[in-house]
């Protein structure tokens, strides 16, 4: 049976957008009776009117117009963004390991690259020990093999298989945490967000770097890494609805210093020094970024996992304060508005 294709957010301006709705309550002059109200949009009608009420999120497509309704509050906890850099993104294994280990929510995850496959797996439902143990075995012919094409030096769709071996979900719909996988078009030169359908194709185009594998047709589109216009995801988590986004950058230089001694250095020199004037782009969507010291690994260095994952695991340690007090500032805030709304709920009930 053929795959589903992937459904797509074109660049990000399709993405979905929250705003506030007003619930109210207000008697009736004739009857008594209690009548409830929304309004999208404004506060300023209902506040004339002299109304009781409460903000809550209603969703709201760019495309489609208003939602039909209120969406569920978002759950406590964080969303990540995971970036790319081939070997080097063992690292967030040991982010998502110390996260796990103390108990830290995640509400969603964005990947690139390599942060789509860690990523993705993660969110299926798979264990991190499966995680890890395959990662600790992974060679690159797990995940390409040497086709030498107009387009690429390789194909990685021995990617599926690997996929098929480790994940517990196939497909975005049944992911138990909401996962977006980004790529470029390289037509338009595009970020392309992935949100739908299967995860083999979505994973393969992140991972499609330039000049290395082979780009992967999405439709009619043409895709290739995800890294090229967004090298750590903040963006696509935000869009998912995170309200606390960890961005965790792993960088892609190849580690080595002097001279470029081969064609694959030379693309990947090319695109870290693109990747360094992004950083202000991709940052501002981020509340905080961690940066696990990889930067001395090179590219194929799947024989460093453990210390990766250690880099990683060092790194989230000393961010856990910062991540716990937001984790506690926002169950204040919840506790807040659960007071308020019970308070508006008895003023309603006492005007009956």
């Amino acid at each position: 049976m053929a795959r589903k294709p992937p459904m797509v957010q074109r660049g990000y301006r399709s993405s979905k957008n929250v705003l506030f709705g007003i619930w109210a309550c207000e008697p009736d002059v004739n009857s008594g009776e209690v009548q409830t109200y929304c309004s999208c949009g404004t506060l300023e009608p209902l506040a004339r009117a002299g109304r009781i009420g409460i903000l809550i999120p209603v969703m709201r497509d760019n495309q489609a117009g208003l939602g039909s309704g209120p969406i569920p509050a978002s759950r406590a906890g964080i969303g990540l963004a995971l970036g790319g850099g081939f070997a080097r993104g063992f690292a967030h294994l040991g982010v998502l390991k110390v996260l796990e280990q103390n108990h830290i929510p995640i509400t969603c995850i964005a990947g690139t690259s390599v942060g789509s496959i860690l990523g993705a797996a993660y969110a299926s439902g798979a264990s991190l020990a499966r995680i890890i143990a395959t990662c600790r075995t992974l060679k690159f012919r797990d995940i390409g093999s040497w086709r030498v094409s107009r387009l690429g030096l390789a194909s990685n769709q021995r990617l599926g298989d690997l996929i098929a071996r480790v994940f517990d979900s196939k497909n975005f719909e049944d992911l138990p945490i909401p996962m977006a996988v980004v790529a470029t078009d390289l037509n338009t030169g595009e970020p392309v967000v992935l949100t739908h359908g299967n995860l083999v194709d979505a994973i393969r185009a992140s991972c499609a770097f330039p000049g290395l594998f082979e780009p992967v047709k999405i439709g009619t589109r043409c895709l290739a890494d995800g890294g090229l216009v967004a090298p750590v995801p903040t963006r696509a988590a935000r869009n998912l609805g995170a309200e606390f986004v960890l961005g965790v950058s792993v960088g892609i230089q190849d580690g080595d210093r002097g001279s470029p001694s081969n064609i694959f250095q030379v693309v990947t020199r090319a695109v870290s020094a693109a990747q360094k004037h992004q950083l202000e782009v991709w940052e501002r969507h981020a509340d905080l970024v961690l940066r696990p010291d990889v930067q001395s690994f090179a590219w194929d260095a799947f024989d460093r996992t453990d210390e990766a994952i250690e880099a990683g695991a060092e790194v989230t340690r000393r961010a856990l304060p910062r991540i716990r007090k937001y984790l506690e500032r926002a169950k204040a805030g919840r506790d807040g508005l659960e007071t308020d709304l019970q308070n508006t709920l008895m003023a309603a009930e006492a005007v009956r």
